[in-house]
């Protein structure tokens, strides 16, 4: 998504102020930071889900949403 809109001379750039800022040594610890920020959110992101999926739950909504290749099972006329 973010390297559709900018070219490589553009992500050069960023690679060698991030290099500047930083310096070599900093990188894996920067790297890592970020990688344990994005599994929190994704961990949030799901929980957030099952929290809605047992409220709905309680409420006795039914949840519609397609789950994978399950196919309805036929239950006769009526």
């Amino acid at each position: 998504m973010l390297g559709a809109m900018l070219g490589g001379l553009e992500i050069a750039i960023i690679i060698l102020v991030i290099l500047l800022i930083f310096g070599p040594s900093k990188l894996p610890q920067l790297g890592e930071g970020i990688g344990k920020m994005l599994r929190g959110f994704r961990r949030e992101i799901k929980q957030i889900d099952v929290d809605k999926r047992e409220e709905d739950a309680r409420r006795g909504e039914i949840d519609v949403t397609p789950k994978g290749d399950e196919k309805p099972k036929y239950q006769g006329p009526g």
